[in-house]
């Protein structure tokens, strides 16, 4: 796990980056940046269980405003890496705010499985 936390890091650490030319990039560099804190917390073995369900509950909840944008979201809109048209951003933010929520829940449950694992070494 420890892998993938790094990677994800990385991977929300370059989202952010890439939100410079966003039409509204601060709110979206401070989310990808809290995921991608959080994920290097989780790599150096710090495994928040109450930040990690917070973030994963309100990336849940931002995704919802923006998952109906999906239905029928023009193909073009995920094979490239170039903003082609306007009506591509809310499809392609909604994907970015999905894998956060997912992520973050995934954190979340391995801070808890971590937490009920230790109370168990402890009991013996």
């Amino acid at each position: 796990m420890k892998g993938f936390a790094a990677l994800f890091a990385a991977l929300f650490a370059l989202a952010a980056a890439v939100q410079w030319n966003d039409p509204d990039p601060t709110l979206w560099i401070l989310g990808y940046l809290a995921v991608s804190g959080l994920s290097v917390a989780a790599f150096f073995g710090r495994r928040l269980l109450i930040p990690n369900a917070l973030a994963a509950l309100v990336l849940t909840l931002w995704f919802a405003t923006l998952a109906p944008s999906l239905i029928g979201a023009p193909e073009e809109a995920f094979t490239s890496f170039e903003m082609k048209a306007a009506p591509h951003e809310k499809p392609r933010e909604a994907v970015g705010l999905g894998l956060a929520a997912v992520w973050c829940g995934v954190l979340a449950v391995w801070s808890r499985r971590a937490g009920a694992a230790a109370i168990t070494e402890e009991a013996e």
